[in-house]
């Protein structure tokens, strides 16, 4: 495995897009420069929601669990406690994996 794909595995991207009906109105791509924390998932929330320039959504636990075995996580309208501009927003795992990695691959141990 080379450097590139090791460093894909240990710090994914996470694609954010807010979607009005079937169109992506913004999108954004955020870089963790650590390994994924699910614990951090809303920390990691309100990074891209301050990029994006959009409220922070409620996040639940049925959020996290989706992201983490999924991939992706779909926040709708009602989640939010501002009036959003667009229908929902929805996180998406860009790198492929995020489950946690064997101690081999973890840079930090």
């Amino acid at each position: 495995m080379n450097q590139k794909e090791l460093k894909a595995k240990v710090f994914p991207r996470i694609w954010a897009k807010t979607m009005l009906g079937d169109k992506i109105t913004r999108d954004y791509m955020y870089e963790l420069g650590e390994a994924f924390d699910e614990d951090k998932l809303f920390e990691y929330l309100c990074d891209i929601t301050r990029a994006m320039d959009i409220p922070t959504p409620v996040i639940l636990k049925s959020h996290t669990y989706n992201f983490v075995h999924f991939n992706i996580a779909k926040f709708l309208r009602r989640e939010f406690v501002e009036e959003v501009d667009f229908d929902y927003l929805v996180l998406e795992n860009s790198s492929g994996t995020i489950k946690p990695l064997p101690r081999y691959f973890r840079e930090d141990m």
